[in-house]
């Protein structure tokens, strides 16, 4: 789906035809986006005389996504999305102002990316450490063999009330 969350969009047609808002939730599976201060309907609460209130309640009801289309960041204007590929990413851009467009979402991906350290590690330092590794598995692998066949010896001895070696 083109539209993601914290978006900011306009409604194309129905009672809300022209308002703006951002996109609070996005329902991939039935294709329906929630947004902010748009399609607004009054619920009638009953109360239940414990902890819900009895009252008028405004309710935000999510609206097709064929509905709405973005506003674009850069230019303000009201865009198609399109995608390309940049520095190995799949990237949404404005059709209008052919800038890639970055969401509150898309900045945080970023921000954890670069945080990470990336560390420079030599041929030389791969193999060493690989041998090493090697050696430490043929090792656990003999001991690991030999527990194995001792508790195999064991198993056999007795099992239970019934002695199975004496058969």
């Amino acid at each position: 789906m083109k539209i993601r969350k914290d978006d900011k969009v306009k409604v194309l047609y129905g009672k809300d035809a022209g308002k703006v808002g951002t996109v609070v939730s996005v329902d991939i599976k039935k294709m329906k986006v929630l947004v902010s201060g748009v399609n607004e309907y009054v619920k009638h609460q009953k109360g239940d005389g414990k902890g819900v209130e009895s009252g008028i309640v405004k309710i935000n009801k999510p609206l097709p996504v064929a509905k709405v289309i973005l506003i674009c960041p850069n230019c303000e204007k009201s865009t198609r999305i399109g995608y390309r590929i940049e520095n190995d990413k799949k990237v949404r851009y404005c059709k209008k102002c052919n800038k890639s467009l970055m969401t509150g979402v898309d900045v945080k991906k970023e921000d954890k990316k670069s945080s990470k350290k990336k560390v420079k590690v030599s041929k030389k330092d791969i193999k060493k450490s690989m041998k090493k590794d090697m050696k430490k598995l043929d090792n656990k692998k003999a001991v690991n063999k030999r527990t194995v066949a001792v508790k195999k010896v064991d198993v056999t001895k007795s099992v239970g009330h019934r002695n199975v070696g004496d058969r």
